[in-house]
């Protein structure tokens, strides 16, 4: 059973961002994996994973840019991200370091080895989001996150990169983000 659909395409697309893969080499057909077949007890999933010959990419895109939505949402989204940034809320970050651990053991349940270096990429497309506020969220998301595996069960890795990127930081992973409109 697959959990997410296999693309075979380099070319995909996520809300109003189209995103290029062929710059980072996927060594296996990357993965639209919030579209699943079967979502059992409720797991949440990144949009997308991505396996190179060096590392497993898992990449959750928030696009709070997107002209396609509603004044309502765009306000909405800004809210909760400068909410997260500059109060003590946890709803966003905790969302955001469950949908990486609901589809590292995702990919664990379908007995894959994971064997090479992981990496967990939140894109956050947000002009007005400074660097000072992206380390202060990447902080507080990082609390959520199981940066250091040392379980019997995830014994090929022990190590997860977490970084929060922008459409120009994803350049440095191989990946081309822009927006369709």
């Amino acid at each position: 059973m697959r959990w997410g659909r296999v693309v075979m395409s380099s070319l995909l697309v996520e809300g109003n961002l189209q995103f290029d893969f062929s710059g980072c080499k996927p060594c296996k057909p990357v993965e639209k994996f919030d579209e699943m077949q079967c979502n059992p007890y409720g797991m949440g999933a990144v949009d997308f994973v991505v396996e190179t010959t060096d590392a497993l990419y898992f990449i959750e895109v928030k696009d709070f840019q997107n002209p396609r939505a509603t004044s309502e949402r765009n306000r909405e989204d800004a809210k909760m991200l400068s909410t997260a940034i500059e109060k003590n809320e946890t709803v966003f970050p905790i969302k955001m370091g469950q949908k990486f651990k609901d589809s590292l053991l995702r990919k664990y349940a379908l007995g894959e080895k994971i064997s090479k270096k992981v990496v967990y990429l939140l894109l956050i497309n947000f002009d007005k989001f400074t660097p000072h506020e992206r380390g202060l969220l990447e902080v507080k998301i990082s609390g959520h996150i199981p940066t250091g595996l040392n379980n019997s069960r995830f014994n090929e890795f022990t190590n997860v990169h977490f970084e929060i990127v922008d459409v120009h930081k994803m350049l440095t992973y191989g990946i081309n983000c822009t927006p369709i409109i």
